[in-house]
């Protein structure tokens, strides 16, 4: 793309009109974190899992007799699936479905952040950002609407609303960096602050502001829930969300904008989508894959973030299907038990970076590698259950505390994971690497709960999970080790001009 040249005296007259546009960009970007995070961390995280067991369940049968209905919550059940040629735990069905959306969604957003980075301007991704989530938003509210014999329309239905959701979040990302440049250029309260300074903070709250979107709906939905002539009626919160993802997309029409100056009337240089872009982010991917050597701290973060990034997604979906099917906790308790990690993941969204950062002085990394430490603890305390009695949880109340101690690290991972990666990618590829982040964020997901429905599947124990979960958490620390910030910028700047180059 060409632009029109902008003389000083311009530059100053439309200053005071950027900041009023880039303030505004820093709004719409805390509104999209709003109203897209209740989706993943209400829907994806507690109702859906919960409705695919229940509906499985209602259409199962039991794990010694097959000829035997699935009755009482305290029985092994199976559901039958290809006219009963093969049959799985109910357990596993949530997450064979939740592995199966992860691949589907990996295959989309790649293809589609290669025409949003050839189309590169914020209307643009703005466009697609509300076109697939109001497309998210009406799957969702079709889940609610279905009766418990539709179990395969539930699958279907909850694979295509992650996989908008997960579009919607890669083109989400990738306006922060331009966002926070344009903030440092154009407003004078951030002039003397550093890029890293400023994506950290930004991240942060964005989190922080996703979490209270969640928290908000979570509390709406015990009401909901209560009110429903069924008290165990996960619809009706599912409902909600549906709805609520889909009004907040009206709002992000007006506050996204375009700052920098008009395009120039030239059709010959013009760029105008075309379904032959969609190959572009594959193609992008195969080229950052092929300089390597020059993002060896991309494809360090990357590999760290694949493994953390399955066994943390993995520990939510299994200790929800743990207390509803071995703890035997109702829905009011579950969406209590999600409450809680929101409210701890806010606090972990805002207060970590900046106490990590900024009290304790630690770079990045550090911070990543302690809220991975203090992630271990959950897997690691649910594995005390196979030698105490007492202990590991064994009792509901264990479940809200490790919801505090979950909620603080998903906080701080969500904040410091954004931070360390929009700084060592380089500018103006923003949708391509962060696709390839998603592909490492939600694409590892295929595997976590892949494997945790096998071993639910051979055991009919989903706490044999925690081992597997545990595994994870701690193969990662050595690998953020490895992680160096400085390098991985210059390593951005260096494949930023080799691109410019072959340009």
């Amino acid at each position: 793309m060409s632009y029109q040249a902008v003389t000083s005296d311009e530059e100053d007259q439309n200053r005071p009109e950027r900041e009023v546009k880039t303030l505004n960009n820093i709004r719409g970007w805390y509104l999209y974190c709003f109203s897209s995070e209740p989706f993943i961390v209400s829907a994806v995280s507690t109702y859906v899992p919960l409705l695919l067991e229940q509906f499985a369940r209602i259409n199962g049968v039991l794990v010694k007799d097959h000829s035997v209905k699935c009755g009482s919550s305290d029985e092994k059940c199976v559901l039958g699936l290809l006219n009963n040629s093969v049959f799985i735990d109910t357990s596993s069905f949530a997450l064979y479905t939740f592995s199966a959306s992860v691949l589907f969604q990996a295959v989309l957003v790649i293809s589609i952040s290669g025409l949003v980075d050839m189309w590169n301007s914020v209307k643009f991704r703005k466009n697609v950002l509300i076109a697939f989530g109001v497309c998210g938003a009406l799957s969702t509210i079709a889940i609610s609407q279905l009766s418990s014999s539709q179990y395969y329309s539930l699958a279907l239905l909850s694979i295509l609303a992650n996989c908008c959701y997960g579009v919607v979040n890669v083109v989400g990302n990738s306006l922060l960096p331009g966002f926070v440049r344009d903030l440092i250029d154009y407003n004078s309260h951030f002039k003397n602050s550093t890029v890293e300074d400023v994506t950290s903070v930004t991240s942060g709250r964005g989190s922080g502001v996703g979490y209270i979107g969640a928290l908000i709906v979570q509390v709406c939905s015990i009401f909901l829930v209560r009110m429903s002539k069924a008290h165990d009626n996960i619809q009706v919160a599912v409902l909600l969300v549906g709805i609520w993802w889909l009004a907040w997309q009206f709002p992000l029409t007006w506050l996204l904008q375009d700052i920098i100056p008009p395009l120039i009337e030239d059709e010959q240089l013009q760029i105008r989508p075309s379904p032959k872009y969609l190959t572009y982010g594959w193609k992008s991917l195969y080229e950052a894959l092929k300089h390597a050597r020059l993002l060896r701290d991309v494809m360090i973060f990357l590999l760290g973030w694949f493994i953390i990034s399955d066994s943390i997604t993995t520990i939510n979906s299994t200790a929800i299907l743990f207390a509803k099917t071995e703890l035997k906790m109702g829905t009011l308790g579950l969406i209590m038990v999600s409450i809680l990690s929101l409210l701890s993941g806010i606090a972990g969204a805002f207060l970590i970076p900046q106490v990590l950062s900024y009290q304790l002085k630690q770079p990045p990394q550090r911070m990543m590698m302690s809220i991975i430490g203090w992630a271990s603890v959950i897997p690691l305390y649910g594995t005390l259950g196979f030698f105490f009695d007492s202990v590991g949880l064994k009792h509901k109340g264990e479940m809200y505390m490790m919801a505090i101690w979950y909620g603080i690290a998903m906080g701080g991972l969500s904040a410091v994971s954004r931070t360390i990666f929009s700084l060592i990618i380089p500018s103006g590829k923003e949708s391509t690497f962060f696709s390839l982040f998603s592909l490492t964020d939600k694409g590892s997901s295929v595997l976590g709960p892949f494997l945790a429905g096998l071993i639910t599947d051979k055991t009919h124990n989903i706490r044999y999970s925690f081992y597997l979960l545990l595994f994870l958490l701690l193969i990662s620390l050595p690998v953020f080790g490895m992680l160096n910030i400085e390098r991985g910028k210059k390593e951005a700047r260096e494949l930023g001009d080799i691109q410019t180059l072959n340009d």
